[in-house]
C-alpha cells in the first residue's frame, strides 16, 4: 500500500497510526531445547513475530532449565599454525565462523548450543537490522537469528573479503551466497541462489592469555542491494555503479589481512588516517575535504549509492547528497579498531533529516543510521573504503516500513 501511495522515487512518512509494522574434544552437558516456537513465529510472519519471538524464548528457557541433561561433545577447529598468532578477538571469530560453516548444519541443537557456548560469553548481546535481537548464546542459536537465517536461506556460502581484528574487536565483511526459500519479513522468497553483503562487527574479551570469548556482534545486510537484485527494489537507481564489491587490491590475502602480514604494516598511521575519514567525510556543518583519500580511491559503497571511483564521484556522488540531506551531523562511534593497514568502524551516524536522500524526502526528525565502514591504507592515504548503512531503521524512524514498500512493489525484472 505505502508503494502504491508514494511511488518508489520519493517517500512520505506516514502518520503514527499508519506507521508500522570435527576433530573430538570435551565431553559437557547441557540442555535440550525446542524450536516449535521458531516455526510459529516465522509462519505467522513478520507483524507479528515481535510477540511471538518473546514467547518463543520464554518456551526455550523454561526448557532449556526442565530437559534432562546429557553428554555433548565439543568440536575445535584444526587451524593453520600461521592463525595461531592472531589477534585473540580475531581467533575467537575464526574458530567461532569454522564451526558455524562446517559443523552447525549438521548438529542438533543441545549440541549447537553446546559449541557455541565455547566462543560467547553468557552475556552475549546480538543486534543486528530485520532479525531479532538476542541476549544470550541461547537466544541467538535457539530462537534468534541464527534459526531464522537457516530458516529462510537454507543453504548458504559465504566468503570473506576482509577480515582483521585487535585482542578486543574484529570485524568481517562479507558476501553470501544463499539459497532463498522462505519468505523474509514478508517479502515473497525468489526460490532461488541470491547473493548479499553482509558485515560483522565484534566485541571480546579475554578468557585466558590465548583465548577470550564473544560478548557483543552487530550484523548487518545490505538489504537494499539484496531487494534489487531479486526484482523488490526500494530505493530508487542510483547513479553510480551497484553490484560488484571486491577486497582489497592489495597482496596481502584473501580475507585481507593476513595477521602475519599485518604486523609489519603501519597501524598508526591506518588508525589516524581512517578517523580522519571518518570524522572529515560524515561529521561537522561544513563541506567535506576528503584529505585522507587518495586521489584514484575507490569506495564501495551500499545499494542505493554504489561505487565511486576518484574523490570527484565520490564528492559528487556519495558526500555530497549525505550532507545536504542531514543538518548537525555527528559520529558517535561505537567499536573502531585496526589492524595493519585495515580499519572498521561500527557507529551512528546522527543529524537531522532536511532534504532528500535514497529517495526519502525531508521529514524534519532527527535521525540515526547505524553504519559499518572499513577502510584500506596505503601509502599515507586512504585507498579503498567499504559502507553498509541500516537503511531499513532510517526507513522506519520516519514513519516507514521498508519491507513491506519491498513486499508490495510489483515484481521488477
Amino acid at each position: 500500500m505505502v508503494a502504491s501511495q508514494t511511488g518508489r522515487d520519493s517517500y512520505q512518512a506516514l502518520d503514527d497510526n499508519q506507521a508500522g509494522r570435527t576433530s573430538p574434544g570435551r565431553m559437557v552437558g547441557t540442555s535440550l531445547i525446542g524450536l516449535l516456537a521458531l516455526v510459529t513465529a516465522f509462519a505467522a510472519g513478520r507483524s507479528s513475530a515481535s510477540q511471538v519471538h518473546r514467547v518463543g524464548s520464554a518456551t526455550a528457557a523454561a526448557a532449556f532449565e526442565e530437559a534432562p541433561i546429557k553428554p555433548v561433545e565439543l568440536w575445535e577447529p584444526q587451524l593453520s599454525p600461521a592463525f595461531h598468532e592472531e589477534p585473540i578477538a580475531k581467533n575467537t571469530v575464526r574458530r567461532f565462523d569454522a564451526y558455524l560453516m562446517q559443523m552447525a548444519a549438521f548438529a542438533d541443537p543441545q549440541t549447537k548450543l553446546a559449541n557455541v557456548e565455547q566462543w560467547l560469553a553468557p552475556d552475549f548481546e546480538y543486534e543486528t537490522v530485520g532479525f531479532p535481537t538476542s541476549r544470550t548464546p541461547a537466544g541467538w542459536c535457539v530462537s534468534g537469528e541464527e534459526q531464522e537465517f537457516r530458516t529462510t536461506f537454507n543453504m548458504s556460502v559465504f566468503s570473506q573479503m576482509l577480515f582483521f581484528g585487535s585482542d578486543d574487536m574484529a570485524t568481517t565483511t562479507s558476501y553470501g551466497n544463499v539459497f532463498w526459500k522462505e519468505p523474509l519479513f514478508g517479502v515473497p522468497a525468489p526460490k532461488k541462489w541470491v547473493y548479499f553483503r553482509v558485515t560483522d562487527f565484534y566485541s571480546a574479551r579475554k578468557t585466558s592469555p590465548t583465548r577470550g570469548q564473544l560478548y557483543y556482534n552487530f550484523m548487518m545486510i545490505d538489504f537494499a542491494d539484496l531487494l534489487r537484485r531479486v526484482g523488490h527494489p526500494v530505493l530508487p537507481k542510483a547513479t553510480l555503479p551497484e553490484g560488484l564489491v571486491l577486497t582489497s587490491e592489495a597482496n596481502d590475502g584473501v580475507p585481507a589481512p593476513l595477521s602475519v602480514v599485518a604486523r609489519e604494516q603501519d597501524c598508526t598511521a591506518a588508525r589516524k588516517l581512517s578517523l580522519a575519514a571518518l570524522q572529515e567525510d560524515w561529521a561537522g556543518s561544513g563541506p567535506a575535504e576528503t584529505k585522507a583519500w587518495a586521489s584514484d580511491m575507490i569506495f564501495y559503497g551500499p545499494g542505493g549509492i554504489g561505487t565511486a571511483r576518484g574523490t570527484e564521484q565520490y564528492h559528487k556522488h556519495v558526500l555530497e547528497p549525505f550532507r545536504a540531506a542531514f543538518a548537525d551531523r555527528q559520529v558517535e562511534t561505537k567499536i573502531f579498531g585496526c589492524e595493519g593497514n585495515y580499519c572498521g568502524a561500527f557507529g551512528e551516524l546522527r543529524g537531522r533529516h532536511v532534504g532528500t536522500w535514497l529517495g526519502l524526502k525531508a521529514s524534519g526528525k532527527p535521525v540515526a543510521i547505524r553504519f559499518a565502514f572499513h577502510w584500506h591504507v596505503t601509502d599515507g592515504r586512504v585507498k579503498e573504503g567499504w559502507a553498509i548503512f541500516d537503511v531499513p531503521g532510517l526507513f522506519q524512524q520516519v514513519g516507514l516500513d521498508f519491507f513491506a514498500i519491498a513486499a508490495e512493489t510489483p515484481m521488477q525484472i
